[in-house]
């Protein structure tokens, strides 16, 4: 699609066609708006059936991966690979390039250190789906797509933990606020998820 992520290198985005921030397909589209369609098409068939048949792991960086490259496989080659440029949207810059595995093994370490996947209290489980989801988010580790492949993620992790997220009940603009907001304080993240959550 359209990329709607700021560039911050010197040169053309490795990502997008030249002289353009239209990011390069299999469909080879050159128009924004008709990408967008196509890309919104495809990954909803994908996002569908990840609901009948998800995509199995051990809540690790190469689960998360997977899911990525499964969502977006059919439109970008560089789905399930990790981002090799700078990017920003509004006034966050996400991780650099070169500190996303980095970030990425912190945190899955953290998820099996502190035994997230096996907590039985409620509170504490909305805690930790919110934290995880916002240092995901902040470290964006793909280049487009991030929130779809995040979002598969933190459903399983859920489900895992006896829960079952449907993103659909969720307020958009909400869900989209506090994801902003969450870089600072992940607990505004935990109201929108209890809305979209019930017990199993």
């Amino acid at each position: 699609m359209f990329s709607k992520y700021d560039v911050y290198t010197t040169v053309q985005s490795i990502y997008c066609y030249e002289g353009s921030q239209i990011l390069k397909n299999k469909l080879n589209i050159r128009d924004g708006r008709l990408l967008k369609t196509a890309e919104e098409e495809i990954t909803s068939i994908k996002q569908m059936e990840l609901l009948k048949n998800p995509i199995k792991g051990n809540f690790s960086k190469a689960h998360l991966i997977k899911i990525h490259r499964f969502i977006f496989e059919d439109i970008y080659d560089f789905a399930g690979k990790i981002r090799r440029e700078q990017i920003s949207k509004a006034d966050t810059l996400f991780y650099p390039p070169e500190l996303i595995n980095r970030e990425l093994d912190r945190v899955f370490a953290q998820i099996k250190e502190k035994n997230m996947l096996k907590e039985t209290d409620a509170e504490k489980v909305f805690d930790d789906l919110a934290y995880v989801m916002a240092e995901l988010n902040v470290i964006h580790p793909f280049r487009e797509g991030n929130g779809r492949c995040i979002r598969e993620f933190i459903r399983l992790m859920a489900r895992k933990m006896g829960y079952e997220i449907n993103w659909g009940n969720a307020d958009k603009e909400e869900l989209l606020e506090a994801s902003i907001q969450s870089i600072d304080d992940h607990k505004l993240l935990i109201s929108v998820l209890k809305n979209c959550t019930k017990k199993m």
